[in-house]
């Protein structure tokens, strides 16, 4: 097989075995999304009923002389229909009160008109709602020979707090598997839509791709001892956030930490010991900062961090992570070596300086915490005095 067929697989495949996975997680994610929708819905209008229903009257449940369930003397749960129809109305969503286990009202209607009032309650209700006295959401629940989907709540007693009945909202499953199906299918044809299109791209310029593989095989990125970004890597990167991307009211903030007297470790512990130094003074580093934050090893034993995207109010947070990196450092031990110190000079500015201002500022607090005495962090900002 030719080199230029072999890229061609080796990007079309990774990007195929990509769609399919993409596109089954986002069915997932799509259906998981609709039903906690639809529960969220279903639980806040079951949760509105109940609360009117408690605002209308006062009382126990019970069954009156005339036969009617009542709360107290002055609400008819069997006949007010205000409640349920009002919502039905306003949400698209059903009501049906349970007094025990038997519907006493309800804004479901049989094909004639009719309420489905006197009806038993689904065995899950019983058991769950009515017996344990907890909610439930039903995915799928037939009333009347249709399939609803429906949240349940318990109607508790006023005088004891023991279930009298329960509060189901609920709305018809019908177009429910539909919508998931129109999804899919869309989803599917402009999968595969974007994916010709890509094949088509890469194949039309396979010598570009080649090209570029070439130089990416060239430059790495990354510090391969640490996995911290290199030195280029870095100074790019952080130039182009404080160019392009930095928001007005961003401070900036670049920290230079360069280890004290690691010649000295090398020379007494050898350079294994000072290579595993390095990567948990990376790992340090790592654990400190935010994720958005660029940490970099630019040097032997000299290390940068921008720290992007930190608001006036925060900039402290600088000296808090700079003590206690000093401090991890003190309680460090590799093997018979430490502890270990570093000079950490920090320099910030909300004046819109660029990455080469910042570097002197910041390079000036490090000569600065040098000549202190090393194991320490000086901070200098584009308008203020030191602080350290």
């Amino acid at each position: 097989m030719k080199f230029k067929t072999k890229l061609l697989v080796a990007n079309c495949v990774p990007l195929i075995l990509f769609a399919i996975i993409a596109l089954i997680l986002g069915l997932f994610q799509f259906r998981a999304s609709l039903y906690s929708e639809k529960e969220g819905n279903l639980r806040s209008t079951a949760l509105a009923a109940l609360t009117l229903y408690a605002s209308q009257g006062y009382g126990d449940y019970g069954i009156g002389e005339d036969g009617y369930v009542w709360r107290g003397m002055n609400q008819n749960i069997s006949k007010k229909t205000s409640i349920v129809d009002d919502l039905k109305r306003q949400t698209g969503i059903d009501i049906t009160f349970y007094y025990g286990d038997t519907s006493v009202m309800t804004s479901l209607k049989d094909a004639s008109g009719l309420r489905l009032v006197g009806t038993p309650a689904d065995e899950n209700i019983r058991t769950y709602i009515l017996e344990q006295g907890k909610q439930l959401w039903f995915k799928s629940l037939y009333i009347d020979g249709k399939q609803y989907q429906a949240y349940v709540i318990p109607v508790r007693q006023e005088s004891d707090d023991s279930v009298a009945g329960a509060l189901m909202a609920s709305q018809s499953a019908e177009g429910f598997d539909r919508i998931i199906l129109n999804y899919t299918l869309t989803m599917m044809v402009s999968v595969l839509l974007m994916l010709f299109a890509v094949l088509l791209f890469i194949r039309a310029h396979v010598d570009w791709f080649m090209q570029k593989y070439s130089e990416v095989s060239d430059k790495s990125r990354h510090d391969l001892l640490t996995g911290l970004l290199n030195k280029l890597t870095f100074e790019n990167e952080s130039k182009e956030y404080l160019q392009n991307q930095r928001e007005d009211e961003d401070k900036a903030i670049l920290l230079i930490l360069d280890f004290d007297n690691f010649k000295h470790v090398n020379d007494t512990y050898g350079h294994q010991v000072g290579d595993d130094v390095l990567k948990e003074f990376a790992n340090i580093l790592a654990r400190e900062f935010r994720p958005q934050d660029l940490l970099g090893r630019v040097g032997g034993d000299e290390f940068m961090v921008l720290m992007r995207g930190v608001r006036d109010k925060d900039v402290g947070r600088a000296d808090e992570i700079s003590a206690e990196i000093l401090e991890q450092l003190n309680k460090l031990r590799i093997g018979k070596a430490g502890p270990f110190s570093c000079s950490i000079g920090i320099g910030t500015d909300s004046t819109g300086y660029g990455f080469g201002e910042l570097y002197k500022l910041a390079d000036k607090a490090l000569y600065e915490a040098k000549e202190r005495g090393k194991a320490c962090y000086v901070r200098y900002d584009s308008t203020d005095d030191a602080k350290s």
